[in-house]
């Protein structure tokens, strides 16, 4: 998909403002941990992984996986009560150690968050041009609101979304779910960020717009050298999207390595399983699922988290818990038997 937008003036598309020396982001040994009325709850369990400069890292997993709490934490977005342990170095910042005057100074601009929901990042009562040029005062305070108003034109118009000036006058009730995120990915980008987080950013749109939004945002990274990291559900969304892949299961990183290597030959049964229930490993027609439930953070098992559910489970599984591990260059695994795993087979089987 070729989409619209080359810009020739200063005020366009710009390359991030923050960058430099190492990893876009850093998480190590992160634990989230929730009060609940059975006592406090962990959440996220030992979180480790990089995001380098310019590169697209995808963290997936399903429901209940932690791969959302995993980009709230990142940004420090996380419920009241929420106890964060571990490190997170967000473009150079600690984020743990910051107060909250510069947290709100990087949320604002060096590190933006797309949500799942655009709707929930539009103010439904102001004009969209408003809320645009809002944005990007707020990162850039010297930017006079003339050079605002171009720099959110050129952007709307680097985006794909048509006569930016009459979108700009439009209030959100008057656009579609794929312009919607569109303009949440416009008003992120007029801040210059060096990281952009994307929570499910493609869930709530129909399979031609998520492929759109996912072209755009793989080209925004080529061009302007922005760093993304996308949080999703779905496997096939982020093949051609992703430099790397992360899969969560039960608040842990399972595996990890580069996303064509990690779908071709998972090390990993629970990635394995997932490919494996996938619509195009389908057998005769048939979705193959995965047995049983994640556990719940009250039930935290002693051994490997996806034991239950394993297809090829054994007694040390159940009392011993895996580390991540290298199994192969770039790839890591965290299962007791990640060598006998590989390739998925044609129809599903086994």
């Amino acid at each position: 998909m070729k989409i619209r937008g080359a810009v020739k003036t200063a005020a366009t598309l710009r390359p991030p403002a923050g960058g430099g020396a190492g990893a876009a982001l850093a998480m190590r040994d992160v634990e989230v941990s929730l009060p609940s009325a059975r006592g406090s709850l962990r959440i996220l369990r030992g979180v480790t992984f990089t995001v380098g400069r310019g590169e697209v890292v995808a963290v997936a997993g399903e429901s209940g996986s932690g791969k959302s709490t995993s980009i709230l934490a990142a940004l420090r977005l996380l419920p009241p009560g929420a106890r964060v342990t571990g490190s997170i170095v967000l473009d150079g910042e600690d984020v743990l150690a910051m107060p909250r005057r510069g947290l709100r100074g990087l949320r604002a601009g060096r590190a933006r968050l797309v949500f799942q929901d655009p709707w929930r990042a539009l103010h439904p009562m102001k004009r969209i041009g408003a809320q645009l040029v809002e944005s990007a005062r707020t990162a850039d305070p010297g930017l006079s609101a003339a050079a605002a108003r171009e720099l959110v034109e050129h952007t709307l118009a680097g985006v794909g979304i048509p006569d930016p000036p009459a979108r700009m006058r439009s209030y959100p009730h008057e656009i579609s779910g794929g312009q919607a995120q569109r303009i949440v990915i416009a008003m992120a980008l007029v801040a210059r960020p060096a990281v952009l987080l994307c929570d499910e950013p493609t869930t709530a749109l129909d399979v031609t717009t998520q492929a759109q939004i996912l072209e755009l945002l793989r080209r925004l990274n080529r061009e302007l050298g922005i760093s993304i990291v996308i949080a999703t559900h779905d496997l096939d969304v982020i093949a051609d999207v992703a430099d790397r892949l992360v899969v969560m299961y039960a608040g842990e990183v399972v595996e990890e390595g580069p996303t064509a290597e990690v779908l071709s030959a998972p090390r990993h049964p629970y990635t394995w399983s997932l490919l494996r229930a996938a619509p195009g490993a389908a057998e005769g027609g048939r979705l193959r699922a995965i047995e049983g439930r994640p556990p719940s953070p009250a039930e935290e098992p002693a051994g490997c988290a996806f034991a239950a559910r394993c297809p090829s489970v054994h007694e040390i599984c159940t009392t011993t818990r895996p580390e991540p591990r290298h199994v192969l260059p770039g790839r890591a695994s965290a299962c007791l038997r990640a060598e006998g795993y590989g390739p998925v087979p044609a129809g599903g089987g086994r």
